[in-house]
Parts: C-alpha cells; structure tokens; sequence
C-alpha cells in the first residue's frame, strides 16, 4: 500500500449522465511500475505507472503518424515500427491542373492552362487528398513545437528518413509537408476560376469567375470523386485535381510562410529565405482577392469551407510582423484587429484549421518585436486561459468544455486547448495552466466516461478500429491495424452522419457518443491537425517539471 483516502463526491455529471467522484493522487510521488487502484465496493482500476517520462515513447509515435501518412514516397518498414505497416509510395508523381467539369451541383468549371508538381505532403485524414488550410494549422503546431524548445528532436532522434542531415528532426517532418503547401501557389501571370463571396454557398446558382491569380493558393489537391473504402494509396487510381484558389489557404501560406523563414534562417537560409518571398507574394494575393471563398462544391473530398478570412488575416499579419518586425505588418495587425468578431480568443473557441486567432497571438506572446505588442498578446492568452479554468471547475473531469454539445474531433478541440494553456504556462510558469492542460491530456488517455484512450496502442484500453483507409484491418482482410500513436477523433454528439453514429445517437450522452468502429467516420477517423495538437501536448508534457 502506497497510498490511501477517500473519494470525493462530484454528483451527476451531464457529459456521461453518471453520478460520478473525483480521487486525489497527489500522494503519489514516487516512481512505480503497475500501481492499482482499488475502491471498496467498487472493484480496481486499470494498472498505471508514476515515472518521470511516462509520455517519452508516446510522443514519438504520435510525432510517426506523419511519416506513415506521408504521399509521394514508399513508407518503410524500418521507419514504420514494422513489416506490417510498410506500403509502396502512394501518388508517387503528382503533377495536377485545375478541376475541369461540373461539380457537385452541376456547374461547369473550366479548369486553368497551368500544371504544378504537388508530390508529396500529408494523406490528410481516411481520405487520400491533401488541403491546405488543414495541413498550414498542423504544420504551424510542429513548427510551434520546435519554437517552445521541445526537447528531444535533435537531428537523429526520430527515426524518419532524413535523420542525420544535420536538421531537427521535427523541422524535417514539417518541412516536408511545408514543401507541399509552397507548391500550391500559383504562378505569376496564371489565369483560374474561383467564388468570389456569396457565391460559394449559392450552390447551383454558383457561377465561377475566371481572375489572375499570381501567387494564390489552391485550397486543396485530391481524388475527383470518393475513392472506396479499405484502399492502399498506392492503388488509388482515381483521377485528381487541384481544387479552386481561395483567400484562406493563400492566407495560411502567408502565415506558414513567414513562420518558417523566422525558423529556418540561421539553419537553412536558402530556404527561409524561399519561404519568406512565398509568403509575401501569397499576402499580397489574399489583399488583392480577399473573398475567394471555399464552400462544398466537389464531391471527393472534404469542403474545409471557409467564408470568412479575418482571422486569418490577422493571423498572416502577426506571423510576418514577427518574422520581419516590418511597421506595415504591425500597422495591418492594428486595422484587421479592428475588424474581428472578438479579440482575444473567446473560452468558447480554441485553434482549428478555420479559427486560426489563437495562433496568431501565441505568436506575438513569444515573438513580437515590440514588448507592448508581446505584453498585449500574454494578456489575451491568459484571459482565455482563465476562461477555460473557469469551465474546468464546473466539469467533473477537469476539462474546459462545459456544454452539451460535443464536436466532430473533439479530442482535437481539447488538445488545442491543452495547447494555450501549455503555453500559458511556458510564458508564466503558474501551476494552474500546468495541472490545467496536463487534464486535458489524461481525458485524452483514458481518464474519460468511456474508459477509453483516445490514441491507438498508449493506455489499458486504446482505440483499435479507427476510420482510415490503410489501417482497416479490424474489419478488413490484409489490411493492418493502426499502429502506435494514431489519435482518433473522440466522441461527438452533433446531428449523426454515418450509419454507426445514428445507432447511439438516442442513447448516448455528450462525452459518451463514441463507438470504436473502422465506420464510425465521424467518431474514430484521424486527422492531421488533431494529431498535431495532441503531439504538441504530448511533446510539451514530457518536458515540464511537475511538483
């Protein structure tokens, strides 16, 4: 016996309909192997371990899920953890133009008279397409990752191909979806369609504008039509396109951009410098067209709609004022301020691909040239932290989502908010936004109504059945389990999509709408920013010092 107590009553707990009771284990300071918890009447709790590098393995893998999702190139055994996951290079040459036919609603696109070589970059999620505003959010949270001083990714650390190069690791593992994103730029002089404001969700009714558009971005690249499911990429022979030019993925390069040249100069000038030019031409595009909009228009991949770019304007504004200390960046950030719905970040919201505020002012937390701008942007993280403790006091699991509603990916939207407090506390070093985000990470592993860790092969009971394409052998002959480190989308209690959502939509509870099932599209899929922000977490939680 190491130690003992009492529990302590909670009550009913509306996230699980459960009347539940909370257990201190502050007495546990001393490094064990296989420690048990044992409630009288109850019964025991699953084996669990006190060390101080409990989460060093696991954030290695998380960090792999990259590499195995990676296009472009064969995914070898030696770096995948094994035989079973090793799989022929998927879209292995990938020069693409423009989408040229009817969409979804049957209207006409006239695709463009340019190519670009897109090879490579990340698979996104199941699907086998890649986007832009997905892969600029996860790409910014690795780079962030690197930005903070997570330990641990010096060149040879990480077992990917490029170890050894004389780069971090962690910068090589973003670079190469970053080389993607720098590739879905326009050239100068080109000429494509795109929807110009409320015409991307006129559905029918669309009518796409032929424009220049030097140094925009094409929102995404991918399959034509949904490619069917189980399928290896290297058998997908569905034809692909690039999709639409929109101001919000130029704008996510612009942001991405500017970050990379401040990371990159100093080690690879050449290329920060490539970055930086990148993300100049893409700002000046996004003032040019600021109402390219993306909305749901092509049957294939997913929509990543956006309609509304003041975020990320802003956000693109904050990173190149960084980078550069420019005053006409810094003036930007001032007007598009102005124009946003809220200002900071409210507790309601957290980072995602289509809310990017919060990292912009993590950024001018860390790196503003000016100390007013640096000391205003703190202010603001640690206004919506408290806003997030606040919630966390009236949730019996310790997590700051006190509503009834639980999103689509909501093991990401607690990890991005596990994110700013982990920053909060990097900038203030006050236990609370420590103890906070560290919650947000034991939810994740199993510490949740489900008795389930949200992350294949960590935890007593992790996810085995998640929605992806190549690792769907729970159901499927010849195809491999996921392995270690992939992170499912968790439980979601908005209007059901899929057939295994609809069964338990009746019977579940927010927190509780979850089913570990290679269907469950909409519960147990992967995603390339949730994964990024759970490694951020992790990466950030094997770093600090806990009491």
């Amino acid at each position: 016996l190491v130690a003992s107590g009492v529990t302590r009553p909670y009550g009913y707990h509306e996230g699980s309909g459960e009347n539940i009771h909370l257990i201190e284990t502050t007495a546990l300071t001393s490094e064990a192997d296989g420690l048990v918890l044992e409630v009288d009447s109850v019964g025991q709790s699953h084996p669990f371990d006190v060390s101080a590098d409990v989460f060093r393995t696991l954030k290695y893998d998380v960090l792999r899920f990259f590499y195995h999702n990676r296009a472009g190139m064969p995914i070898e055994a030696g770096y995948a953890g094994g035989k079973k996951w090793a799989r022929s290079a998927g879209h292995e040459k990938e020069v693409l133009t423009c989408y040229d036919g009817k969409d979804r609603y049957d209207v006409e696109w006239p695709g463009c008279d340019y190519e670009l070589d897109v090879t490579g970059g990340w698979y996104d999620a199941s699907d086998q397409s890649k986007y832009v505003v997905n892969g600029g959010v996860s790409v910014w949270t690795l780079l962030n990752a690197y930005e903070r001083g997570s330990s641990g990714f010096s060149d040879g650390d990480v077992n990917i191909p490029e170890a050894g190069n004389g780069l971090n690791d962690l910068l090589d593992e973003a670079k190469y979806n970053l080389d993607y994103m720098l590739n879905m730029q326009a050239p100068e002089g080109a000429r494509a369609a795109i929807l110009r404001g409320d015409a991307a969700t006129q559905g029918s009714g669309a009518r796409p504008e032929i424009i220049d558009v030097s140094g925009m971005v094409h929102h995404k690249s991918g399959d034509e039509h949904w490619t069917k499911f189980p399928l290896m990429p290297n058998q997908n022979a569905t034809p692909r396109a690039l999709f639409p030019p929109s101001t919000a993925a130029t704008l996510h390069l612009a942001a991405v951009g500017a970050q990379c040249a401040r990371v990159f100069k100093g080690l690879d000038d050449a290329y920060a410098d490539k970055c930086l030019t990148a993300a100049r031409r893409a700002y000046a595009a996004a003032q040019r067209v600021p109402d390219a909009y993306s909305a749901n228009n092509f049957a294939g991949t997913a929509p990543y709609s956006s309609a509304d770019p003041r975020n990320e304007f802003y956000w693109a504004a904050a990173e190149l004022y960084a980078t550069t200390g420019e005053d006409a960046f810094s003036e930007d950030l001032e007007t598009y301020k102005q124009g946003l719905a809220a200002w900071p970040l409210p507790g309601t919201h957290e980072i995602s691909w289509n809310d990017t505020l919060g990292m912009a002012i993590i950024t001018l937390a860390r790196s503003a040239p000016d100390e007013d701008s640096k000391a205003a942007a703190l202010a603001g993280l640690v206004q919506t932290a408290d806003n997030y403790l606040l919630q966390t006091q009236r949730e019996g699991y310790h997590i700051p989502i006190n509503r009834g509603m639980w999103p689509w990916g909501s093991t990401g939207t607690l990890a991005n908010r596990g994110l700013l407090l982990g920053t909060v506390y990097d900038l203030t070093g006050e236990d609370r936004y420590r103890d906070a985000a560290l919650d947000m990470l034991d939810y994740i592993l199993g510490r949740n109504p489900r008795d389930v860790s949200y992350i294949s092969g960590h935890g007593e009971n992790s996810v085995k059945a998640l929605h992806h394409r190549h690792w769907a052998g729970s159901q499927y002959e010849g195809y491999p389990l996921p392995p270690p480190g992939a992170v499912s989308g968790g439980p979601n209690s908005t209007p059901p999509a899929g057939p295994v959502s609809k069964a338990i939509i009746d019977e579940c509870h927010a927190q509780t709408c979850f089913a570990d099932h290679v269907d469950a599209f909409e519960l147990n899929q992967v995603a390339i920013n949730w994964q990024a922000a759970t490694f951020w977490l992790v990466a950030w939680a094997d770093d600090i010092d806990r009491p």
